[in-house]
């Protein structure tokens, strides 16, 4: 089975919206007991390539879910593999 992954798009890892979203975002997927790879991007390319300038932005397995809040549980077991 591919991996799951969780790109979030952040002005800075330090950026304490995308510190919180990860953490939210962490604790649900333990808590399903789901493989999950995340990934934290600052490149202006990928900003681009994404077309989006709302940040945090939140790619589930190379689908933008959220751009600036934190999707729903549903939203993100819905784009999980």
């Amino acid at each position: 089975m591919d991996k799951n992954t969780i790109t979030i798009l952040s002005p800075s890892p330090n950026c304490w919206k995308t510190k919180k979203i990860i953490t939210s975002i962490s604790k649900f997927i333990d808590k399903e007991n789901i493989d999950v790879e995340f990934e934290i991007i600052s490149s202006l390319k990928e900003f681009v390539k994404y077309r989006t300038w709302i940040l945090p932005t939140i790619i589930i397995n190379n689908k933008i879910v959220a751009r600036g809040y934190r999707p729903s549980n549903e939203k993100i077991i819905n784009n999980l593999k």
